[in-house]
């Protein structure tokens, strides 16, 4: 298993949508949220996503096509 920690940028008009929730069921990853701030017009999410490596690139590739901005943190990659 890999992890990484992410930030993640909503859009306004994707603040209220569930794309974690999506994100969960659509891909073999777990995640866990350490810091968020959403607001009215923005918000921001900093999480660690854990999976297999290949399961975290198509869930990063997929919160891009859904309009959310993925930046590392730290810009690590830990394995187990």
């Amino acid at each position: 298993m890999s992890s990484m920690k992410l930030k993640l940028i909503y859009p306004e008009e994707k603040i209220k949508e569930p794309i974690l929730s999506k994100l969960c069921k659509s891909f073999d990853v777990d995640i866990n949220i350490r810091k968020a701030n959403v607001q009215e017009k923005i918000g921001w999410l900093e999480l660690e996503i854990i999976g297999k490596e290949e399961e975290i690139e198509k869930a990063i590739n997929w919160l891009t096509q859904q309009g959310v901005e993925v930046s590392p943190v730290e810009g690590q990659v830990f394995t187990e």
